[in-house]
């Protein structure tokens, strides 16, 4: 049985008095994130495209608004050269903070008023902008951005998948906080366009701008989460949200068909039939449809997107990363890491999902360990980056941040650190 498809909806009793919810969001929370994003200068103001006449009841909420402000360059390859004085900077998990993100671009000299003066940098951020803050689309509408001008220099801006947002795909909120960045803004470009709010009520009180938005086929999936990855190469290093394993290779077909057929999925309907209008016979037939739509969205899910607690899929282990600050507990890490590196011709792997105290690598250097958990939403680290530049034909690792600048990625690996004490 899927832990995902039981427990994710309000009860039935709730319903009574959430079905016909407007989720009117307070004036007060409203100037928030409007402060939010006038912090974030160069950032246009809310835009969005009404893509046609009036929604047809049953056709995806997508196919009548657009919304520009979020649209993420694809990055077409999977597997990137890393050219000489390239660098690659990997940014680990975001959790909803625009300042953290802010924070570390700056400190890996990427963005200088929230314009990208990255040059031809690549930057990966490691997955999990979603969750425990919320922040979660001031962050995106700034990587959005950033992709598009840093394609223009020959650099680029590519988004992996993390746990955090597939939970949300499936409309799995148990970490999310409230949707009112959504109702914000992206619901008034819906109510527009349908010229009702309805919309809402076939989402059954479950965050409905928030599963709006990041459903397969939602508001943000096409612009956004189908231009993300699971895993990317780059150079000699792989990234991923959580780990691979040569059994994920090849149970799913390698990095290369995990990244198709995450875009297949997110961009795809499921089988679900809309109601924007909200025209139910019932609060129970509202409940039954949502529960429908929910187990659709999961049944038709990869299974390296799916998973929970002590899952082993690419955005759910930690294999290589657990305990923080600590070599990896599980006695067959370091085979597991050996063997799938080598069958992807890497030299490491870049990964986040565990909070460490600050960067590091593990498992003779070849697993980096980048989620310092910076989010004021988990525990607020200092932020850190993961530098690997191409010089004289080989791969220079360093850590960056505000106070000591570079640091030597020797410096970083735990057994060294473990020596001095």
């Amino acid at each position: 049985m899927n832990p995902w498809k039981l427990g994710t909806l309000l009860p039935l009793g709730c319903l009574l008095q959430v079905a016909h919810i407007h989720a009117l969001v307070s004036q007060e929370r409203i100037h928030h994130f409007a402060s939010i994003r006038n912090e974030l200068s160069g950032l246009r103001p809310l835009h969005y495209s009404i893509l046609g006449g009036r929604n047809d009841d049953h056709e995806p909420l997508s196919s009548s608004v657009d919304f520009p402000e979020y649209h993420l360059l694809p990055t077409e390859e999977d597997c990137i050269e890393l050219k000489e004085g390239q660098r690659l900077v990997c940014i680990g998990d975001i959790h909803g903070d625009s300042k953290a993100l802010q924070s570390s671009l700056k400190i890996a000299g990427l963005c200088e008023s929230n314009t990208w003066v990255g040059g031809n940098t690549i930057l990966v951020q490691c997955g999990d902008v979603l969750d425990r803050g919320s922040e979660e689309l001031a962050c995106y509408s700034l990587l959005a951005k950033l992709s598009q001008e840093a394609e223009k220099e020959g650099g680029r801006v590519i988004c992996l998948y993390g746990n955090h947002e597939a939970l949300n795909a499936f409309g799995q909120f148990s970490y999310a906080t409230s949707d009112e960045e959504y109702e914000q803004e992206v619901a008034p470009a819906v109510d527009g366009a349908m010229d009702t709010k309805e919309w809402r009520k076939q989402y059954v009180g479950n965050q409905p701008a928030r599963w709006a938005a990041f459903e397969p086929n939602g508001l943000l999936s096409r612009p956004l989460l189908a231009n993300m990855k699971v895993a990317v190469k780059v150079g000699r290093t792989v990234c991923v949200h959580a780990g691979l394993t040569k059994d994920h290779l090849d149970d799913f077909g390698g990095i290369e068909s995990m990244n198709r057929k995450a875009r297949q999925w997110i961009t795809g309907s499921s089988g679900v039939v809309f109601n924007n209008h909200g025209e139910y016979d019932s609060v129970l037939q509202a409940w039954v449809e949502a529960e429908a739509r929910q187990a659709a969205y999961i049944d038709t899910a990869p299974k390296f997107l799916d998973g929970g607690i002590g899952s082993t899929s690419p955005i759910w282990m930690r294999a290589y990363s657990s305990p923080g600050d600590q070599p990896p507990a599980n006695p067959k890490a370091q085979s597991m890491i050996d063997s799938v590196l080598k069958a992807l011709d890497c030299d490491r792997m870049v990964m986040g999902h565990t909070v460490q105290r600050e960067i590091n690598c593990a498992l003779q250097g070849k697993a980096w360990r980048v989620d310092v958990g910076m989010s004021r939403g988990v525990v607020g680290g200092t932020p850190e980056v993961l530098e690997i530049t191409m010089q004289d034909g080989q791969e220079v690792i360093s850590v960056l941040n505000a106070a000591d600048g570079r640091i030597e990625g020797s410096e970083r690996n735990i057994l060294a650190l473990s020596n001095l004490f």
